[in-house]
């Protein structure tokens, strides 16, 4: 997740009153009204699986209870396990934390992406310089062998457990990574050379750029740099924080434009980051990132959940494979759950009825008409179902 930025913009009036949001049964087979304007997924992807549904837990090993929601895919990142904490001395490794985490995920049933960046300080090629996190975290080793030895003893200690490895987080932004194009290009294709040594079947996921206004454009010349040869799939983080998931749409069709361009457009692609302001209920004060930069806060638990269920909807019928929801337990205003009780806020519920009636559907298509929006799909009991819904 990056920082927003700026320009923060009151809402005026509640959500409920500027939009209406329904739900019908269709009475024919097809994309419904607007199928002219369907959207760009790709036609082979099959049901929907659980896989789709994915979280991001920070803390699920100190005080945070095990979602009791349905879910398949779990992003490690801000979860304490990048590189600096696992090997904050050279040689010197603590496994413990990640080690909980995937007995987690295998008892649970959950797949597994583990970023792998963040240089310790000791590896930094600019140890202290400022980043989002630590000094130094947020450049590129300095010596190329020691994230290479980095990627084998983490391939070599998780084989068979951990199917996918992301390669940095936002390095589009310098607050996460402050090396060139090359640098993480080269460390992509070394983490790609060195994983596929220890198991052929894990697969490499791109470094996922994110927002700044040149996110996409980064992405474009992170692959035509040599990362288009190192990937199996290809990340982005789909944020919209000041608009509805509507805004998605043009962002994903651009992403997938870049990835044709340079000889990906059959790789599948992921959102393995995305999230948006959820009011909180137990007095814990709002946030600064939030607050003041220019997030759309969503006061209610309708709109917090039919913006969930329209995100959903909208990126799985743009050909998105997985959607890594930020985050479960986010304590800077993105979290699901209360940050001081941990109670689940009312988005909650609708997680566990949006994956409900979506998981197993096929044929999902979306399209526009003006300011309506129409979602059309079959579920997995043969039933088509559609949804429509006013923009403001």
């Amino acid at each position: 997740m990056d920082d927003p930025g700026k320009g923060h913009r009151t809402m005026q009036k509640s959500w409920l009153k500027r939009w209406w949001f329904a739900v019908a049964v269709a009475a024919a087979v097809g994309c419904g009204i607007g199928c002219s304007a369907a959207s760009s997924a790709k036609d082979a992807m099959g049901p929907i699986p659980l896989s789709y549904f994915g979280l991001h837990l920070h803390r699920a090993d100190r005080g945070t209870a095990w979602p009791n929601v349905p879910f398949g895919s779990w992003r490690l990142w801000d979860a304490g396990v990048t590189w600096a904490y696992l090997e904050p001395k050279k040689a010197y490794w603590d496994f413990s934390r990640l080690d909980r985490y995937v007995a987690m995920a295998s008892i649970a049933n959950v797949d597994i992406v583990l970023p792998l960046g963040a240089s310790p300080q000791w590896a930094s090629a600019r140890p202290y310089e400022p980043s989002a996190y630590q000094p130094g975290w947020a450049a590129e080793p300095a010596q190329i062998e020691d994230w290479i030895r980095y990627v084998q003893v983490i391939g070599n200690r998780y084989r068979g457990r951990i199917r996918h490895y992301e390669i940095w987080n936002e390095p589009s932004d310098k607050a996460h990574f402050s090396g060139d194009i090359d640098a993480i290009v080269r460390l992509t294709c070394e983490a790609k050379r060195v994983l596929h040594q220890i198991d052929p079947t894990i697969a490499v996921v791109s470094a996922a750029s994110a927002g700044g206004g040149k996110h996409i454009e980064y992405l474009d010349r992170y692959l035509a740099a040599g990362a288009n040869k190192c990937v199996d799939i290809v990340a982005h983080h789909f944020y919209v924080f000041r608009q509805g998931p509507e805004a998605m749409v043009p962002f994903i069709r651009q992403v997938r434009q870049v990835m044709e361009k340079n000889g990906v457009g059959d790789k599948p692609l992921w959102n393995t980051e995305t999230g948006w302001w959820l009011a909180n209920g137990d007095g814990t004060p709002d946030h600064p990132m939030v607050a003041k930069g220019g997030w759309k806060k969503l006061e209610w638990s309708q709109e917090s959940g039919d913006v969930l269920e329209r995100a959903l909807m909208l990126a799985r019928a743009e050909g998105v494979e997985r959607f890594y929801w930020y985050g479960w337990d986010n304590q800077y205003g993105l979290g699901m759950i209360e940050p001081t009780s941990g109670k689940p806020k009312p988005i909650v519920d609708r997680w566990r009825s949006v994956v409900q009636e979506l998981q197993g559907a096929t044929g999902l298509r979306c399209s526009q008409r003006g300011r309506e929006w129409t979602c059309s799909y079959t579920r997995r009991d043969g039933r088509l179902q559609q949804r429509t819904w006013l923009m403001p």
